[in-house]
């Protein structure tokens, strides 16, 4: 039964999951994290509160699982890779060359952004995730989720402005 439901929620999340670890760990190679993530849901079933939301409960699951990793491992500082996202759309290689650029840049910004403002922008702004959700995975009330949304979104939009100026973009 417990089995049926994890592979239910895979076919359901495994693509915020996955979302999720990328931004998070600066990686795009997360197929292991996510199998883990599931591993480790399906091993502690007994103590997921049927009031919660599944994805939710997912998503704290694979950010502590990092986190542990990264504390194991003393490595916060490796996590800065380059990160390119795959287009579906056609465009020139021109247009194609500065989107590239533009999401690298936006991702080493984020990831610049201190751990509890870059956690917020992945779960809010990128994963869309409902405050409410991101709460509950920050260990924070709503209000305060809110708040940190916002100036971290401000933040982020005066790193990427300074970073235009540099290059003479924007």
């Amino acid at each position: 039964m417990e089995r049926n439901l994890i592979e239910e929620w895979f076919d359901l999340f495994e693509r915020d999951i996955t979302s999720f670890l990328v931004y998070y760990t600066g990686s795009l190679d997360v197929e292991d994290l996510v199998q883990e993530t599931f591993l480790r849901a399906l091993n502690k079933m007994s103590r997921f509160n049927e009031n919660a939301h599944p994805k939710t409960w997912l998503i704290s699951i694979a950010r502590n699982m990092v986190i542990d990793h990264y504390r194991r491992n003393r490595v916060w500082n490796k996590m800065r890779h380059l990160f390119f996202h795959e287009q579906n759309i056609s465009f020139d290689t021109e247009q194609r060359i500065l989107l590239n650029q533009e999401n690298a840049n936006l991702y080493k910004a984020i990831n610049r952004l201190p751990a509890n403002q870059k956690e917020v922008i992945i779960l809010r702004g990128i994963l869309e995730m409902p405050s409410k959700e991101v709460s509950s995975i920050m260990k924070s009330n709503e209000n305060n989720i809110n708040v940190l949304y916002h100036r971290s979104l401000k933040k982020l939009k005066t790193m990427l402005e300074q970073e235009g100026d540099e290059y003479g973009r924007f």
